[in-house]
């Protein structure tokens, strides 16, 4: 009989962790620590990523890395930087750095994102390795947009009677007081409406209505309001603005009738001069709400649209009604698109002959827009270049 014997044949893969047999030298995990999340700011404008190896290698380890973009954009808040990571034999840890672009400007939170690939005498685990840099604003200076409509500063028959342009360096207080709270305003909102300065504020000749997320499911805002104040009963209204846009956003220009304490909504009646659901980026609606009692409410509104792929941050547009005895006509830049009479109260009385105020906010959630989700940019702004009303 022949008998073959095998004596101290070792066989090692060559992604194996540990050899026991003195065989081949276990290959090394090559790895990130953690991910980066930092302020935009002159002592962040590097952000580093340690890259490790588990064990130390008797070899020279290498791997390349690369950044790639999220939703930060190359050149305009990270440089792009590739290379090749040497980890001479013993050394188990190496550094990442990737500048980042300072400026003063309010802007979301953003995301690039670091990719280990192609190793050498190491291996990365499920294939490869990422890491996140997430780049969290807190400047407060709004980068505007350049351009868009601009209304007549007069019109035929109308004399300006009131104006809110916020030239000035602070909100005026004899122009504007605020609703405060987070009871979820009878639409099942998210942000608690605050009269602190990072919620509103003046900036470049713009009243800033700033939404910003403090925790998860925690939101704070702004509502502007002209009760007691400013209110007016027909007339030309201009409002230009800038607006927020991304899911479970919801930024309102608005009035409501100026008797509102007294006999509750929506019986004071309700002009909703624009309203955009962040969403739906490009689209305005106009809406007037009316009825007896809640249980009454009847609305009725209509809406207008930019084309297609622009949306209503891009620019300035201004939302207006002309509000006269009986009737009340919605534009958008200059365009008419919806109106209403008292043959559209649907036997309900017809509340729009009164004195009104304004409403400035920028809500968080609710039943009408929805909640945001990761996609969502915070903080987000409305910036509002006037007010103004003519009779």
């Amino acid at each position: 009989m022949t008998r073959l014997v095998l004596i101290g044949l070792t066989v090692c893969a060559m992604g194996c962790s540990s050899c026991d047999n003195g065989g081949e030298t276990a290959l090394a995990e090559i790895r990130f620590v953690s991910d980066r999340t930092a302020f935009e700011n002159a002592i962040n404008s590097t952000y580093s990523f340690e890259v490790i190896l588990d064990a130390a290698s008797t070899n020279e380890v290498t791997v390349q890395y690369e950044t790639q973009e999220i939703s930060a954009q190359v050149g305009e808040d990270f440089t792009s930087t590739s290379g090749t990571l040497v980890f001479e034999p013993g050394v188990t840890s190496k550094t990442i750095e990737v500048p980042v672009v300072i400026d003063a400007y309010l802007e979301p939170d953003e995301q690039f994102s670091v990719v280990l690939s192609n190793p050498v005498n190491g291996f990365l685990k499920d294939q490869e390795q990422v890491a996140i840099g997430t780049i969290r604003n807190d400047d407060t200076a709004v980068q505007l947009a350049v351009g868009g409509y601009d209304a007549p500063t007069s019109y035929p028959g109308l004399s300006l009677v009131w104006a809110d342009e916020f030239d000035g360096p602070e909100i005026d207080p004899s122009n504007w007081t605020y609703d405060l709270g987070a009871n979820g305003w009878g639409n099942q909102e998210l942000q608690n409406y605050t009269n602190d300065e990072t919620n509103s504020y003046i900036d470049q000749g713009n009243l800033i209505i700033r939404a910003e997320k403090v925790a998860d499911g925690q939101f704070t805002s702004a509502r502007l309001k002209s009760i007691d104040l400013h209110e007016f009963q027909f007339g030309r209204v201009d409002v230009r603005a800038v607006l927020p846009i991304g899911q479970g956003i919801w930024p309102a220009i608005w009035m409501l009738g100026a008797n509102f304490s007294e006999i509750g909504w929506p019986d004071c009646g309700e002009i909703d001069i624009m309203e955009c659901i962040g969403s739906d980026p490009g689209r305005v609606h106009g809406t007037a709400h009316w009825g007896a009692d809640p249980s009454q409410h009847t609305y009725l509104g209509g809406s207008t649209a930019v084309p297609f792929p622009e949306t209503l941050a891009d620019e300035y547009h201004v939302y207006s009604i002309e509000w006269e005895q009986d009737s009340i006509r919605w534009y958008f830049d200059n365009e008419e698109y919806f109106s209403i009479s008292p043959s559209n109260m649907n036997g309900q009385p017809y509340p729009f002959n009164e004195p009104f105020f304004f409403i400035l906010n920028v809500a968080v959630g609710g039943i009408w827009p929805g909640y945001p989700d990761e996609t969502t940019p915070f903080p987000g702004f409305m910036a509002v270049d006037y007010v103004r009303v003519y009779q």
